[in-house]
């Protein structure tokens, strides 16, 4: 998917910024966020966007009272001084949203309606730009396609992809003509060309591969992943 002449995008800043306010990115790609926040106003406008336009899913859980034990750890886990009892509820509401969010905001994941079905995402759709949550009913997705069919690209964002030991996985585009290849699904973000007359109403697949891909041109594996396309 990338090389030399085809070098690799990096993550969508805009994307990196939902998963973030998700919670679904890991550890240090969590903390290399939280650094980036601190310097780039535009990555910290980002992720407050998104952060707003999440907070409708706290709507979809119930508020559940925390017992004693796990009240006094929440406590012993907040930054700073430990609050007294006048701030002690306060403090535990904030924390309890911020984790709400991101439980909400996963559970969506999980469901296949992700960041753009649950929120309605942007306020004005952009033409001709698409999104895919493919997935094969894992608790995460397996790949975060985004569809341009001006520039005829997807940018593909693995997740939780998984191929069994000693094959690969490959990415298909779906339409009117049958599977079209788009090549192997790697380990890092890459760009990958559409095929000719891509439109809008295909999905993308996964299939099982021997090592270097399908010999066929077809998929001959099964079919691990599916995604529809979504107007982003």
């Amino acid at each position: 998917m990338s090389g030399p002449g085809n070098p690799d995008p990096g993550p969508d800043p805009d994307l990196r910024a939902a998963e973030y306010a998700l919670g679904t990115l890991d550890t240090l790609e969590r903390a290399e966020m939280e650094r980036e926040i601190a310097v780039d106003l535009g990555t910290a406008i980002r992720v407050r966007d998104w952060e707003r336009r999440l907070a409708p899913l706290l709507d979809a859980v119930p508020p559940v009272a925390p017992s004693p034990r796990v009240r006094a750890a929440l406590l012993q886990s907040l930054p700073g001084p430990l609050p007294g009892p006048s701030d002690q509820l306060a403090a535990l509401r904030r924390q309890v949203r911020r984790w709400r969010i991101t439980a909400a905001g996963a559970g969506l994941l999980a469901a296949g309606l992700a960041l753009f079905v649950a929120v309605g995402l942007r306020q004005e759709p952009e033409r001709g730009r698409y999104l895919a949550v493919v997935q094969g009913g894992g608790a995460l997705p397996a790949l975060i396609v985004r569809v341009d069919t001006h520039t005829g690209t997807a940018q593909v964002r693995p997740v939780g992809a998984e191929a069994p030991a000693g094959r690969n996985l490959q990415l298909w585009y779906v339409g009117a003509a049958g599977p079209k290849p788009l090549g192997l699904v790697g380990a890092t973000p890459s760009r990958v060309k559409l095929p000719p007359g891509a439109s809008p109403d295909g999905a993308i697949a996964v299939s099982v591969e021997p090592p270097g891909g399908s010999p066929t041109g077809q998929p001959t594996g099964p079919v691990v992943y599916t995604g529809k396309l979504i107007p982003e």
